[in-house]
């Protein structure tokens, strides 16, 4: 009655109309987006990231695992592996229950060693694992 006959051509237009609002709203812009505009280097967020898992400074596996094999001695470190450190807790993997037992006792001493070789931001605490 009102309504006017459609042709082929204003059915394509529109479809094409509705395909791009619909992709548009799932991709959260009617335009393509500028790919350039938003990419930075690696570099400007290792700092951020590092903090975040505890270590700041920049401690290396390396540097830890040395550092614990001078502290601890040659007796200690065979029966000791530093596994982690994470937000300041150092990780120790221990193979023997004994040894682990007596390094419980040793502990506040060896923290005072690791800190004053580390850093005592770097290193807040010891955890001993039995594996």
């Amino acid at each position: 009655m009102g309504r006017k006959p459609s042709t082929g051509k204003e059915k394509s237009i529109s479809r094409r109309n509705m395909r791009a609002d619909i992709v548009g709203q799932w991709v959260g812009a009617s335009r393509p987006l500028n790919l350039e505009k938003n990419i930075s280097e690696a570099g400007a967020h290792i700092e951020t990231i590092l903090e975040s898992i505890g270590v700041q400074g920049g401690l290396d596996e390396e540097r830890v695992k040395e550092a614990w094999s001078v502290l601890a001695g040659d007796l200690i470190a065979k029966q000791t592996e530093p596994v982690s450190l994470r937000k300041g807790c150092l990780t120790l993997k221990v193979l023997q229950p004994a040894m682990r037992y007596h390094l419980e006792q040793l502990k506040p001493g060896l923290l005072r060693k690791l800190q004053s070789e580390l850093g005592a931001k770097n290193v807040t605490s010891l955890r001993l694992t039995i594996g």
